[in-house]
């Protein structure tokens, strides 16, 4: 699509603040339109930062005459003043005028009356001076009564525009306080963000500094710990929530406590807080796993300062290993934090509740993570977690039964109950989804970023190109169901064949903008809406109802690999196509499938 005619849909006012008032000022003083919304909107992009302009104008021209300003047309307008009018070789400027009379005590409404009666101005320059000082008047009453703070817990989709927030929301940067975050750990935190380079992620961060002041170089503040000891310090970034260990003081009595450090470290931090962030910026490939690695390390170094007598991780022993993965098992209540309580207030605390047997196993597999890449560093001599027995076996409470995938009756169902809706573009892409996404198994993240160019014919048939999980491309087949699947979304949208259609376009399209891709909230909304009717008005037994309740996209593409194990496929077939990093992982899930065919063999013989 052009970019005049995208920047036409796009929205990139929600909410007003200073700077939006700043921009119209600067309009109006004849700044041009470009680098006004450079300077003062964030954008850059011509067509782009007409279209803002243009919406900010609108948006507050609109405020303007609801509260019935008569100056309202003005808004927007450049009026042109020069910066001396009509003034001649003798007439002196307004502070000369000032200093030469010692007038310095007089009012400015008293000074420019005396100025003009001497020196009177050419009446189209008076007139325009007038309207600027009314716009200017208004701008500055408006932005008493409208203007917003932007907060750290503000959302981005309120004061970023639409495209931006939406990449944004969909790599997990939900406010502006964790765009601040993320920016002050530096590197490439940019990277999750499709379109967005080292010079555009620039530009967001200028434009960020103008909503929130933050010092890149300190972004968190110190609270008392308000559990359970008090002699303490909890850092807390109050912008995001997120908590971390702090030193009682910079004097480096963490280093004291623990064992001396191995002058061969190959990293600069001088505290286990500083190695644990070091390893995160190192190992975590997306946000989202920053934060788990966030999360997991901060309750460590916790634990260790309050239940091992403020103990590092140079300390810790095989005997505190195994009583960390017993404290993990039976949260103390004392460590459970209230419902409503935030971070460094009272009643906070490191947990939600206690945490599931899945739960449980990934604490400890982050934080064998951790010390295998810190002593990789040379930051510690020794990783006890080696040495202990990690297993925990399986969770007794999990029914191994309930496989969160659709049955090839539940599937028939949902499938009967879509055809026979009125024929429409949501009824087009759902049944899109469900049949595509049960042969080729994507993650929903993977189907969203999809674009049709990604999908190419080859000797060994229909490839799609994804980028997946862990940042890594891989190509997944395409049977003949998803093919067919395909080519009937594509007729619905009136579309050609996959191959004639724009390469840019989305795989998975808005329904109302065609050219722009669905959000991840939109996405699951849509699916588990249609899933549940369908689930409600079938005709499969109660049981299997009630289990299907609730079922989401991420069911299909379980839905994909159960269907391809009881089919009999290959294993690691089934691995590459699902993109799991380890067979094992695809054995973990999937192992349970053939279980139909265990129970007929069985049968055959027994009964």
């Amino acid at each position: 699509m052009p970019i005049g005619t995208y920047t036409s849909l796009q929205r990139f006012v929600f909410r007003f603040g200073a700077h939006h008032f700043a921009h119209v000022r600067a309009l109006a003083e004849s700044l041009d339109v470009v680098s006004s919304a450079q300077r003062y909107l964030g954008i850059e992009h011509g067509n782009q930062a007409k279209a803002a302009s243009r919406q900010t104008v609108e948006a507050l021209r609109a405020i303007a005459h609801r509260r019935n300003e008569p100056a309202w047309r003005l808004i927007g307008l450049t009026i042109q003043v020069p910066s001396s009018p009509n003034l001649s070789a003798t007439q002196p400027t307004l502070q000369a005028f000032v200093e030469e009379r010692d007038l310095e005590d007089w009012s400015e409404a008293e000074v420019s009356a005396m100025y003009a009666e001497i020196y009177p101005l050419d009446p189209k320059i008076n007139k325009r001076i007038r309207l600027r000082e009314k716009l200017l008047d208004l701008l500055s009453r408006l932005e008493k009564q409208v203007a917003e703070q932007p907060q750290p817990n503000d959302t981005v989709a309120g004061w970023l525009d639409e495209l931006m927030a939406k990449k944004l929301i969909d790599a997990g940067i939900l406010t502006l306080g964790e765009l601040r975050h993320t920016i002050t750990v530096g590197g490439r935190w940019y990277r999750a963000l499709p379109g967005v380079g080292a010079a555009k992620a620039a530009r967001l961060e200028s434009y960020l500094r103008q909503l929130l002041a933050f010092d890149s170089s300190d972004a968190t503040h110190v609270f008392a710990l308000p559990w359970p000891a008090t002699n303490n310090v909890l850092t807390v970034d109050s912008s995001t929530g997120r908590v971390w260990l702090a030193p009682p003081s910079s004097t480096g009595s963490e280093l004291q406590r623990g064992a001396p450090r191995d002058t061969a470290s190959l990293l600069a931090a001088s505290t286990d807080a500083e190695a644990a962030q070091a390893w995160i910026n190192a190992r975590a490939s997306s946000i989202a796993t920053a934060k788990s690695y966030r999360r997991e390390a901060t309750r460590l170094l916790l634990w260790l300062q309050h239940a091992c007598a403020g103990a590092t991780l140079a300390q810790m022993r095989i005997e505190d290993c195994n009583a960390y993965m017993a404290f993990l098992q039976n949260i103390p209540a004392s460590w459970i934090s209230r419902r409503s309580a935030a971070p460094g207030q009272a009643g906070w605390a490191p947990f939600r509740g206690q945490l599931s047997h899945d739960s449980q196993q990934q604490a400890i597999v982050i934080v064998t993570s951790l010390f295998t890449w810190l002593q990789s560093a040379q930051y510690l001599q020794g990783n006890p977690w080696v040495l202990v027995n990690k297993k925990t076996g399986d969770d007794k409470q999990k029914n191994v039964l309930d496989t969160k995938a659709l049955s090839e009756n539940a599937s028939i169902e949902v499938l009967r109950f879509i055809d026979q809706q009125t024929p429409s573009p949501a009824r087009a892409r759902i049944r899109f989804i469900v049949v595509f996404l049960s042969s080729v198994g994507l993650r929903s993240s993977e189907l969203l970023n999809a674009k049709l160019g990604q999908i190419q014919h080859a000797s060994e048939g229909w490839l799609l190109q994804v980028h997946g999980k862990g940042a890594k491309n891989r190509i997944v087949h395409l049977p003949g169901q998803a093919m067919a699947a395909l080519h009937d979304y594509l007729s619905a949208r009136g579309m050609e064949a996959q191959e004639a259609a724009d390469p840019h376009l989305p795989l998975l399209a808005n329904l109302k903008e065609p050219a722009q891709h669905v959000g991840y909230q939109a996405l699951y909304e849509h699916v588990s809406g249609w899933l549940d009717k369908a689930v409600l008005r079938s005709a499969l037994p109660a049981s299997e109802k009630s289990k299907l309740l609730g079922a989401s996209t991420h069911w299909l593409r379980h839905t994909f690999g159960t269907r391809a194990v009881a089919l009999e496929v290959p294993l690691d077939v089934i691995q590459a196509q699902l993109g799991h990093a380890s067979i094992q992982t695809t054995m973990d899930i999937y192992g349970k499938a053939p279980l139909k065919r265990r129970a007929e063999a069985l049968s055959a013989a027994f009964d």
